[in-house]
């Protein structure tokens, strides 16, 4: 006997059904020459994708930086950025589908034009894939095979839709001294050259915005109609100079983000949902440096945090003023006024609200730079903490668990009392870690499934109809404080409503 060699087998990377910080990334990336790791093969030959080594249109299970930078050349990609991103703030497992090679670094607006489609194939709002054939899944659509993820992420799109950039500008040079004898000394090592792109970040003209308004109410169509426990986090593209809101640019005055653009377009009103969260400004990391202008798209950065946020407090928590690591800069800075005040702008319906009441902004405070605001896109106050959204996709989680156990059971009252002792169950958890509102649990929620909530046409064609109802308890933001001095110096409150 030469000796003793001890082998770990590494398991095939699998997650628990009620997990609730499991990310996808769909996007651009070749594939490296590294050999596809055993676990991953295994993962592979179990899901019923075979052992495709070149990773192309397969969601790959990823849970550690390491193993992508691995599997893929990410260097100088949106997608390479965003992944590692989302480690850097805390994420713990992302799925990465490769929808395929990125476009030529010189490609123009006009060949870049077919690559949004390759992150969810279809025409306008509707896509082409169906959940009962596995080979229409491309992109997006392989979340109909992936249970377990809480967040769509296509970091690409807006780089994809961007306008035909002009180089940046040539570094200014220092001047050199003039040669002169010095002291013998030791001489200094040669200055590292940095890893900087010399092409300028992508922007979006108007026409830009619109059909990534467009794309957006893709996706959205495809999770509010089939993976509604899936949430998109979607960057803002930057603003091409110029493109400015009607009544911004009457005014004269200069604006610093594009949601009046988004809002006077009417792009917002294509997509806002709870089930889409944006997220601006753009930012700079260690990660980012080969990228045009050494900026990155931040929907990795938010996704990173929300999943920390699950694991750490519970996903229905609001993510608001959590700190953002591995940070350098972001760009561009939104003054304090712009972020809560509604931009001048004229909307033909609903209610003006300001930047952060609409989208998750990121910005620097005295502990550093934060996450501002958790929101979603829905116009619904209901639905405008993301929280609440991401509560509702724990729930129907839950709740579709508990259906696959009876759903052979006969139907009569047994089943529907057993279907609701599960789902009381389940949401007195809830209320006890303080996802519900109320000082009991019958306050919180209740739960009714009987004759009240089926028809005779429901129990003979075998559908089971349970109602909840529930309170879910909602962070609170920000406090308005109103001060009224009287004649006399005597300082009181008052409600806005009062005179």
């Amino acid at each position: 006997m030469n000796g003793l060699v001890f082998e770990a087998n590494a398991r095939a990377p699998v997650s628990a059904p009620e997990r609730a910080d499991v990310a996808c990334f769909v996007g651009f990336v070749r594939r490296s020459g590294a050999p596809l790791p055993p676990e991953i093969q295994q993962w592979l030959l179990e899901q019923g994708w075979g052992n495709p080594l070149a990773l192309d249109n397969v969601p790959v299970p990823i849970e550690r930086w390491s193993d992508f930078a691995r599997l893929f050349d990410s260097e100088g990609t949106y997608l390479g950025a965003a992944v590692r991103s989302f480690f850097a703030q805390g994420g713990r497992k992302c799925y990465v589908v490769r929808a395929a090679d990125p476009w030529p670094a010189e490609a123009g607006r006009d060949l870049r034009a077919a690559w949004p489609d390759k992150l969810l194939p279809g025409l306008g709002e509707l896509f082409e894939a169906s959940p009962q054939e596995r080979t229409t899944w491309k992109g997006a659509a392989h979340l109909f095979g992936l249970p377990d993820v809480s967040f769509l992420c296509v970091p690409d799109l807006a780089a994809a839709l961007a306008v035909d950039a002009e180089p940046l500008p040539p570094p200014v040079q220092v001047p050199a001294s003039p040669e002169v004898f010095v002291d013998c000394t030791e001489q200094p090592s040669e200055p590292q050259e940095a890893l900087t792109s010399t092409r300028a970040a992508p922007r979006c003209d108007e026409a830009g915005y619109e059909r990534w308004s467009r794309f957006l109410a893709r996706l959205k169509t495809l999770l509010s109609r089939h993976v509604r426990e899936v949430q998109l986090v979607a960057a803002i593209p930057l603003p091409y100079p110029g493109t400015r809101a009607r009544t911004w640019e009457l005014a004269g005055i200069f604006e610093e983000t594009p949601y009046g653009v988004l809002l006077e377009r009417g792009h917002l009103q294509r997509f806002q949902s709870a089930f889409v969260q944006l997220v601006y400004p753009w930012a700079r990391t260690p990660g980012s440096g080969a990228l045009p202008e050494g900026l990155e798209s931040p929907e990795g950065l938010l996704t990173g945090v929300l999943s920390r946020n699950a694991l750490l407090r519970g996903t229905f928590r609001s993510a608001m003023n959590l700190e953002l690591a591995d940070v350098q800069e972001l760009f561009p800075l939104v003054a304090r006024g712009t972020l809560s005040t509604p931009p001048p702008v004229v909307l033909t319906g609903g209610t003006l609200r300001p930047l952060m009441e609409r989208v998750s902004m990121l910005g620097p405070s005295p502990g550093g730079i934060r996450v501002l605001s958790d929101v979603t896109t829905s116009p619904s106050e209901s639905w405008r903490q993301a929280g609440v959204n991401r509560l509702l996709s724990v729930l129907l989680r839950a709740a579709r668990r508990v259906g696959q156990d009876v759903v052979f059971e006969p139907s009569q009252a047994r089943t529907w009392l057993a279907l609701v002792y599960r789902l009381e169950s389940v949401l007195v958890r809830l209320w006890e870690v303080g996802a519900l509102r109320g000082t009991n649990a019958r306050e919180a929620f209740q739960v009714r499934c009987d004759r009240t909530t089926m028809t005779q046409d429901d129990i003979d064609a075998g559908r089971l109809v349970a109602e909840v109802e529930l309170d879910a308890a909602a962070a609170i933001e920000r406090i308005h404080v109103i001060l009224t001095v009287a004649e006399e110096g005597a300082i009181s409150l008052r409600t806005e409503s009062s005179p």
